[in-house]
């Protein structure tokens, strides 16, 4: 496994990426002269701050900047290698944008009809997530202090929480981003209390979870063990959410599962990619040689990745020299990642290395890695295709920046990212046994959709086709029923808009109406002889 401290001195130090240009900004006129010069004050108090702080990157970065190190969020974490300090190349960034906030923020303190509702860190945890949020890329995002302080112990194998892996996924049924449990640890309080892989958290401890980034969920899940937490899940084939009341407890991350499938076969079933991943793999494998395994069996499915360097590490187990993985940037432009020649077990036997479409990130690494050095045959389904690398840039005022930097591509130049996940050799496709089965149960869904289509139970109709489509994807009735639905719930929301708003405007009409009746009888009493 590669020395902690090697691994740290690979980095080069940075700190936050600001860089100043001045510019001119329109002044705006105060009610009094104090107000003015209060505010002027106060700008070019803000204005010197930034521009200090900007000026100061370039010597922070050479010398006394905080350590950033490079992660490969699966829906995990990972982190990496030299960062090469090629200023020269990079072009300075306008501070436009960091003079427009300032102003603003002035504006704000001074004009806000309750300044004692302005709170200092959640208008700039506001604005800091606003603006990484105005990116487009989910991946990049801010941490604050005792986020980050959650990562890191994360990344160490052990948390306090309740030991399931979460994402943000698309909900196949809505098509909205969801909180989605990616997988759960054994003997853990979510698995205890029968939670599953692709179960939606709706809310948390009543909170609803549609706005929240995803450290912002976990750090709300996770806790002191002994607190509880109760979570609202959606899950497909119920049709109501429901609610779990989990106990926090102190989560040891599994490693991994290892067994003997028969007196030749070896199984290892790899759950996560942290620092300990690469030795307890190591000593599986011992175990499961001194136990006559001659044939193994990796097991990445529901793998959601990790840590880089695990990825390396793991691979190198398999693999006994050259590239592992190829890390693409904009400002480092291709580093190749080796494998590590000590680490090499010299495994021999034959070798299938298990994927599915959770599989993800390191997991791709070390399966595209496996594939191209034809160490192992990779078999299952298409991986998730999440091969975009992340460097977490710690602040110097606490908390971090996590940043996609680049991409990533297997030895043989396969892009996982361009081709949205990493083709298996050989698919496996369902038995038939399993394959009838789930078309009986599609075929059900179907019938209840319809009852609820023929009720005008859109949403509960859209619920069932959906989950038909899921479990028979041949079954073209269910695709097209669940997308006429979807117009029909379109259309619908349309006119109820449409008609609540007509329906309010000739109510009003008729009040008008109402009122002037009388007001024209009196007039015409009154001027009768």
């Amino acid at each position: 496994m590669v020395n902690q401290s090697t691994r740290w001195r690979c980095v080069k130090m940075s700190s936050s990426h600001l860089k100043t240009e001045a510019i001119h900004m329109e002044r705006q006129s105060e009610p009094a002269t104090r107000s003015r010069l209060r505010g002027v004050f106060s700008f070019a108090i803000a204005l010197l701050v930034a521009l200090s702080f900007a000026a100061g990157y370039q010597v922070g970065n050479r010398r006394n900047g905080l350590t950033p190190f490079r992660v490969s969020l699966g829906p995990g974490l990972v982190p990496s290698v030299q960062e090469h300090a090629s200023t020269a190349q990079h072009q300075q960034p306008s501070l436009r944008p960091i003079e427009r906030l300032a102003e603003v923020y002035i504006r704000l303190q001074q004009y806000f009809y309750a300044p004692d509702k302005l709170d200092e860190n959640q208008l700039t945890y506001g604005a800091i997530s606003g603006l990484l949020r105005a990116t487009g890329d989910q991946y990049t995002r801010y941490l604050k202090p005792e986020d980050l302080e959650q990562f890191t112990t994360r990344s160490h194998g052990e948390y306090e929480g309740i030991g399931a892996e979460l994402t943000i996924a698309v909900d196949p049924t809505t098509g909205e981003e969801r909180l989605t449990i990616m997988s759960v640890f054994p003997e853990q309080p979510a698995d205890k209390a029968g939670l599953r892989p692709l179960d939606r958290i709706l809310k948390i401890d009543g909170k609803p979870t549609d706005k929240m980034t995803l450290d912002q969920a976990v750090s709300m899940i996770r806790g002191p063990r002994g607190t509880k937490v109760t979570l609202t899940i959606q899950r497909d084939g119920i049709p109501e959410p429901f609610d779990v009341t989990l106990t926090r407890e102190r989560v040891q991350i599994p490693v991994l599962q290892k067994r003997m499938l028969d007196d030749k076969v070896g199984y290892i079933r790899l759950l996560e990619f942290n620092e300990k991943s690469a030795p307890e793999l190591s000593k599986a494998l011992d175990e499961l040689k001194s136990k006559g395994a001659q044939a193994l069996i990796l097991d990445l499915r529901g793998n959601p990745g990790g840590l880089l360097d695990a990825a390396v590490e793991v691979a190198s187990l398999f693999v006994p020299k050259g590239p592992i993985v190829t890390v693409k940037s904009r400002t480092e432009g291709e580093q190749v990642f080796e494998a590590i020649p000590s680490l090499y077990k010299g495994w021999k036997g034959p070798m299938v290395v298990l994927v599915d479409s959770r599989s993800a990130s390191a997991s791709e690494i070390v399966a595209g890695a496996l594939k191209d050095h034809k160490v192992a045959e990779i078999l299952g389904e298409k991986t998730f295709g999440k091969a975009s690398v992340q460097t977490v840039v710690n602040l110097r005022g606490g908390g971090a920046l996590i940043v996609t930097t680049g991409t990533y591509l297997t030895p043989s130049g396969y892009d996982i990212h361009a081709n949205k996940g990493l083709e298996p050799n050989r698919k496996l496709e369902p038995t038939p046994e399993e394959r009838q089965h789930n078309s009986q149960l599609a075929a059900t869904w179907l019938e209840r959709g319809k009852q609820h289509l023929q009720a005008k139970e859109l949403e509960d109709a859209l619920i069932c086709f959906g989950r038909a489509r899921q479990l028979d994807r041949t079954n073209k009735e269910a695709a097209k029923l669940y997308n006429e639905t979807v117009a029909l719930l379109v259309e619908q929301e349309r006119n109820r808009t449409k008609d609540s708003q007509l329906e309010q405007v000739r109510q009003m009409l008729l009040q008008k109406l109402n009122q002037q009746k009388p007001v024209r009888a009196s007039s015409t009493a009154s001027a009768k002889p």
